[in-house]
């Protein structure tokens, strides 16, 4: 088995080609760009690339030195990290979800109970003015503007009385007669518009 795995591996790569490729990758990008602004120096970027995927490819301390038991070990423990993470991700997505349509009926909410202020206000202003109009109603108001800025006058006298020139004349003589003419109260009472004056 060994003799086999042996076989397997390769003379040159005794060490990692494939973290050795994108370390240099990564580090030959850097150089090279610093490089294009600063030094120009030709090729310095790709240089960097093939010479740290050598070193690391061809160095048997890069090698991995782990059992294949344990690589699928830390495979298993890295897909559970893996599965939590994405079970912690989902657990914060359903909390924010939760907030927010927690938010939603709260606000909601909040605009029924400002709709039943405003509704009730509504009310009131509309029994206000159902008040106001029968206490407008029930006052005199003027035939001619409208208007209910009216005052009494006095009570209305009739011009001439028969009933008192008959008794006048009946007690007195003929002198009772005039008596009639001082007037008799009647149940109605004068008023006039304080804002057009009828």
């Amino acid at each position: 088995m060994n003799t086999e795995n042996q076989k397997k591996q390769s003379d040159f790569w005794k060490g990692d080609p494939f973290t050795g490729f994108v370390l240099g990758a990564i580090v030959g990008l850097i150089v090279g760009s610093i490089n294009i602004v600063t030094i120009s120096f030709p090729w310095l970027g790709r240089l960097c690339f093939l010479g740290i995927w050598l070193f690391v490819g061809t160095q048997p301390r890069f090698k991995d030195k782990r059992t294949p038991e344990q690589i699928a070990k830390d495979n298993e423990a890295a897909e559970q990290r893996l599965q939590e993470l994405r079970e912690k991700a989902e657990a914060r997505q359903a909390e924010r979800q939760a907030e927010k349509e927690q938010k939603q009926i709260t606000s909601a909410r909040k605009r029924e109970v400002k709709m039943q202020k405003n509704e009730l206000k509504l009310q009131k202003n509309q029994l206000k003015i159902q008040k106001h109009q029968l206490k407008n109603r029930s006052k005199i108001k003027c035939p001619k503007c409208r208007s209910t800025n009216v005052q009494p006058l006095g009570v209305h006298k009739k011009g001439f009385s028969v009933g008192k020139a008959v008794g006048g004349t009946i007690l007195v003589g003929g002198v009772g007669s005039l008596a009639g003419f001082a007037g008799k109260n009647s149940k109605k009472t004068d008023f006039v518009c304080m804002n057009c004056g009828k």
